[in-house]
């Protein structure tokens, strides 16, 4: 097939959403197909064409700027802001009045990444006419600008379409209030129906998102659905088995290593977990110097709270490290010579955070902090051999935790319980190949 791939992000961007069109892409190219992806262009990014593998090609699109640049520089220029052109706090401040509020909403209707949809679709004709026409359409989202751009190109060239949602659109909890209006949320939801009524498949990267995008459609719909995940790159070979590891002993090869990878955001506290472990010191479950928290990434901050302020108030600032960025290798190294995962996952009823798979992969236990009925607490229960937290409050936390340390001590520190055949199953490979046989069906 020849296929054309849109997607605002695409490496070496660094969003998150790159390493799933890169996964889509390259699925597809090894299976023989040729792919023609559309994306952005970076900054200082000169060239119209990116290098890319084999059977890939990658044509970049520089979008117009946003229109709140452009009121941020009338601004800035009429003297009424002293302060920078990127700054908009004001316009996303909580008191903002009414007519800013539904201007904003606009502004960010589905998504700030608006102005990628005429630049991508110009890109996507002259593609679509110089090559004879394409077999299968692909756009990812999120940003859902890309869907938008997806739905022009159906109607207007009638090709397949495959529609992929990594996370939900109108039922994402994590678009602040303050960029919605009725207004906006009803023309949101008309747009995914759009989307989800026109597209030839849809792509649904957790089992939750599959149902929630199925219960918007009648059961007649035509459309084919099917569920690829993020998938697991690198599953390390199972464990031997390892002789226990006694706690307060000063014979240790180094302290219990904690580490959490990734930034904080959205709904990512930190703190509840940092509580927990301030308890437990204090509590004398472990000694001086037997257990360090390492944050790997954008950690200092949560919001406007310092992490590094919060941990020393709470006493454990000795405890805990902070490795700014990192190149991928070191941090899988980091993640390698852990002891136990932190995942922090609140709020997220239906989608999971792609280092999931990642620390999957490394086949060592995970404390996550998730949602009750959510997709991430699904996901490590059928797994197996893992930590989780459920509920608000210090108890929770500090009982799954001193459980994860106890166990640890006493028969070792790995994951042996969990289900082999589901983490086989949850692999890239075996994930991108139940997405290219439906989408080659």
């Amino acid at each position: 097939m020849r296929v054309l791939l849109l997607s605002q992000a695409f490496p070496p961007d660094p969003e998150v959403g790159a390493l799933r069109s890169a996964k889509v892409s390259e699925a597809l190219a090894a299976a023989g197909h040729r792919v023609e992806v559309v994306t952005t262009r970076l900054p200082g990014e000169a060239q119209a064409v990116r290098p890319a593998g084999r059977g890939v090609t990658v044509h970049t699109v520089r979008p117009i700027p946003h229109p709140r640049k452009a009121y941020l520089w009338a601004k800035h220029w009429l003297g009424r802001n002293g302060t920078s052109p990127s700054t908009h706090a004001d316009l996303r401040a909580p008191g903002t009045a009414t007519w800013k509020r539904y201007l904003l909403s606009l502004m960010w209707l589905p998504d700030e990444h608006q102005a990628f949809i005429p630049a991508a679709l110009w890109k996507v004709w002259r593609i679509h006419r110089h090559s004879g026409g394409m077999d299968l359409l692909y756009t990812t989202a999120p940003p859902f600008s890309a869907h938008l751009a997806g739905l022009i190109l159906k109607w207007t060239t009638g090709i397949r379409w495959a529609a992929e949602f990594r996370d939900p659109w109108t039922d994402n909890p994590a678009k602040p209030a303050r960029l919605r209006t009725r207004l906006s949320d009803a023309i949101e939801r008309r747009l995914e129906l759009l989307c989800l009524r026109n597209a030839d498949h849809v792509v649904s990267a957790t089992d939750a998102i599959n149902d929630l995008l199925k219960s918007k459609l009648t059961p007649r719909a035509r459309q084919q659905f099917v569920v690829a995940r993020n998938g697991i790159d690198q599953l390390m070979p199972s464990p031997p088995p390892r002789p226990p590891r006694p706690p307060r002993s000063t014979n240790l090869a180094g302290p219990f290593r904690i580490v959490h990878a990734g930034s904080l955001y959205h709904g990512r506290d930190p703190r509840p977990f940092l509580r927990a472990l301030a308890a437990l010191r204090q509590k004398g479950r472990f000694a001086e110097g037997e257990v360090q928290m390492e944050f790997v990434g954008d950690n200092r901050w949560f919001g406007d709270v310092s992490v590094e302020r919060f941990a020393q108030d709470l006493g454990i600032a000795s405890m805990v490290r902070f490795y700014d960025w990192l190149p991928h290798s070191a941090c899988l190294q980091i993640l390698e010579r852990s002891d136990l995962l932190l995942l922090l996952a609140q709020h997220q009823p239906a989608q999971v955070p792609n280092k999931l798979f990642e620390y999957l992969g490394t086949r060592k236990p995970i404390l996550a902090f998730v949602d009750a009925q959510g997709e991430g607490a699904r996901m490590l229960q059928r797994a197996g051999g893992h930590y989780l937290v459920m509920e608000d409050g210090l108890p929770a936390a500090e009982a799954a935790l001193e459980k994860a340390l106890t166990d640890a001590w006493a028969t070792g520190v790995g994951n042996e319980r969990s289900d082999e055949s589901v983490l086989r199953e949850w692999t890239t490979e075996r994930q991108m190949g139940r997405l290219l046989t439906a989408l080659q069906a």
